[in-house]
C-alpha cells in the first residue's frame, strides 16, 4: 500500500484526494493535516510516505516548517499547491519540491500524479541508494519549453512546422542543435541548417532529450559553469556511445536510443554536484567500488519525477553491467562504451569476451586463434 499525506484544509483539494484514493483499490491511503504543524506532531509509523501534496496558498507556514514537512518525506514526490504563473513563488519553494500545481487541479493531473509516484516508490533502488537520494535537495526544474513540447508532441496530429515554431523561441538552443545535428555522431550524410530539416532528422524523441539538455545547459553556463562543463562532457560522450552503435551496426533506431540513454544517465552527476559532491566523489564516478554506479541511481529517480518512460528509466538504472539478450542491445552498447573508456574491456573474464563476441564486439577484442 502506498501512503499520501496531505496538508490542506482546501475541501476542493481534499474530495480530489480522497476520491482518488477511494477508487485506487486500497493501494492508497490518504493522511490529511490541517497544517504543517499538526503533521510534524503527529505520531510517527513504520510507513514510508510516496506522496506528500502541500496546499501553500492557503497556508501560512514558515520556511522552516515547509522544510521539516519535505524532510519527513524524503523519498515521496513532493508537490507544492501554489501559483506557479508567479516565478517568485516557484523559486521560493525549489530545493523543497519536484511538482507544481494551481489550484484548478483536476482529477486527470492528480491521476499522472499519483501514478508517477507509484513508479518512484517501485524503482529498484538499493538500501544505500535511497539513503543517498533522500538527502538530495536541489533538483533542476523541468524546463518549461520541454513541458510545452511535450505538451505539443502528445498531438498525434502534430508536424514538423509547429514543433519547430516552438523550439526556435531559443535560438541558443537551435544554434547548439543545429550544430549537434551537423556533427560526425550524428552520421548524416550531408550538413543542414534548415532547423525542420534538423527535426524531421532527428525524429521528436531525440529532439526532446537534446533540447532538455541543452536547456538546462544553457541555465547551469550563467549559474555554475562547472556544472555546464560535466554536461559537455556528458554530450561528448554519448556521441562515443552512438559511434560505437553506429561501428557494430545496430539500427538507427537503436542508435537514437543508445545517445539518448547515455545524455540521460549523466544527469546524476549534474544533480549531485548541486547538492554539493565534487568530481572527485565516488558517486560521481564511471567505476564505483561499491557495485552499481550511484549517479546512475540518481538520474533514473529524476527521470521517473520528470515523467520519462519506465522502459528509458530502467536502461539507464541497469546499464553497469551486461545483460544477455536482444532486448537489451541499448544497456549492452552503454555497458561496452563505459569499458571501453575505463581502459577495462580486456579485463572482464573470457566467458564474457564470447557474448561479447556473439554480440557483435569481436573487434574490440583480442582474435580468437582455434588450434589446427
Amino acid at each position: 500500500m502506498y501512503q499520501v499525506v496531505a496538508i490542506s484544509h482546501d475541501p476542493t483539494v481534499l474530495s480530489l484526494l480522497k476520491n482518488y484514493c477511494q477508487s485506487s483499490g486500497l493501494r492508497w491511503q490518504l493522511r490529511i493535516f490541517p497544517t504543517p504543524g499538526s503533521f510534524l506532531s503527529a505520531p510517527r509509523g513504520n510507513e514510508s510516505i510516496d506522496m506528500l501534496l502541500f496546499d501553500a496558498q492557503r497556508s501560512g507556514a514558515a520556511l522552516e516548517e515547509r522544510r521539516l514537512a519535505c524532510f519527513m518525506a524524503p523519498m515521496a514526490l513532493r508537490v507544492v499547491v501554489t501559483n506557479p504563473e508567479h516565478e517568485d513563488v516557484v523559486i521560493d519553494h525549489l530545493s523543497m519540491f519536484h511538482s507544481f500545481v494551481s489550484r484548478d487541479l483536476n482529477y486527470e493531473h492528480l491521476s499522472l500524479l499519483f501514478a508517477n509516484a507509484e513508479r518512484l516508490s517501485d524503482l529498484p533502488l538499493r538500501d544505500d541508494e535511497r539513503l543517498l537520494i533522500s538527502k538530495l535537495t536541489d533538483y533542476p526544474v523541468f524546463p518549461s519549453i520541454c513541458t510545452e513540447l511535450k505538451q505539443l508532441l502528445d498531438n498525434p496530429k502534430v508536424g514538423v512546422p509547429d514543433v519547430a515554431k516552438l523550439v526556435a523561441r531559443d535560438p541558443l538552443v537551435v544554434s547548439r542543435l543545429l550544430q549537434l545535428v551537423n556533427s560526425p555522431y550524428m552520421g548524416f550524410a550531408s550538413e543542414t541548417w534548415s532547423l525542420e530539416t534538423a527535426i524531421s532528422r532527428l525524429g521528436f524523441q531525440l529532439l526532446q532529450t537534446l533540447v532538455l539538455m541543452l536547456t538546462i545547459k544553457a541555465q547551469q553556463e550563467q549559474q555554475q559553469p562547472e556544472l555546464a562543463e560535466v554536461l559537455e562532457q556528458q554530450l561528448v560522450f554519448a556521441g562515443e556511445c552512438r559511434q560505437l552503435a553506429q561501428d557494430i551496426r545496430l539500427s538507427r533506431v537503436l542508435q537514437d536510443q543508445v545517445y539518448v540513454a547515455a545524455i540521460l544517465s549523466g544527469f546524476g552527476k549534474l544533480i549531485l554536484l548541486k547538492n554539493g559532491c565534487v568530481a572527485a566523489d565516488a558517486e560521481m564516478q564511471l567505476q564505483n567500488p561499491t557495485g552499481r554506479l550511484s549517479y546512475l541511481a540518481v538520474s533514473a529517480f529524476v527521470l521517473t519525477l520528470w515523467g520519462f518512460d519506465e522502459s528509458l528509466v530502467s536502461t539507464v538504472l541497469h546499464q553497469q553491467q551486461w545483460r544477455d539478450g536482444n532486448l537489451h542491445q541499448v544497456s549492452q552498447c552503454l555497458w561496452v562504451a563505459r569499458m571501453l573508456k575505463q581502459n577495462t574491456l580486456l579485463e572482464q573474464d573470457p566467458q564474457l569476451h564470447e557474448k561479447l563476441r556473439k554480440s557483435g564486439y569481436a573487434s574490440l577484442l583480442p582474435a580468437v586463434h582455434s588450434s589446427a
